[in-house]
């Protein structure tokens, strides 16, 4: 489709789920919202993966063994505020600790990355985006003995507005890219699908 023009936006729930609502982002990968598929939104999951706290090397708590030991940390989190409570039971509640006193949160990736490389920040990503930032921007997994919660990615539309050909098209792409990766992707595409389990 040559003529077809894409705009592409980078942002979590509270950014997507309005566009997706008023009709002008046809599809959005990432999470879903709690609560919404089969009413508002279609989700069609790609894959599942664990998810594992991450800093830049050289964090002065990077040998931490235990959720306990980041309590005082500040931690950066790539989630919507309104999930904060899903963040606190299902990490630190779960495993019987309090909350950290010092949860920011941040809609871009981006923004995420920069602030983790300069700052004594700790965050949570899911694994293959930790194994690309590892390489990339010099972060560390922090080996923890708490097992994280996997967390599903998958495509997001609104059953209020139909696919354009265009959207089904972009989708049947991706889906293809993600199958042949493990076969004629980049050796780094291979190893991030390592840590996924696919859904389709």
């Amino acid at each position: 489709m040559p003529n077809v023009q894409l705009e592409m936006f980078e942002g979590l729930m509270s950014i997507a789920y309005p566009r997706l609502r008023d009709g002008s982002v046809e599809v959005f990968v990432g999470q879903q919202a709690p609560d919404t598929v089969n009413t508002e939104f279609n989700f069609r999951p790609l894959f599942s993966c664990g998810l594992t706290v991450v800093a830049r090397q050289g964090h002065p708590l990077a040998q931490c063994r235990s959720l306990a030991d980041l309590l005082d940390a500040d931690w950066l989190v790539c989630l919507d505020s309104d999930m904060e409570c899903r963040l606190s039971k299902k990490m630190f509640y779960r495993n019987g600790l309090p909350e950290p006193r010092n949860i920011h949160f941040t809609h871009s990736l981006t923004v995420a990355a920069s602030v983790l490389q300069r700052t004594d920040a700790v965050s949570i990503f899911p694994w293959p985006l930790a194994e690309l930032c590892v390489s990339r921007f010099k972060f560390c997994a922090f080996p923890l003995r708490e097992e994280l919660e996997d967390t599903s990615i998958g495509i997001v539309s609104s059953n209020a507005h139909p696919h354009s050909a265009a959207a089904n098209c972009l989708i049947d792409i991706l889906l293809e890219t993600i199958r042949n990766s493990d076969k004629a992707g980049s050796v780094e595409a291979r190893r991030v699908l390592q840590s996924t389990e696919l859904l389709f």
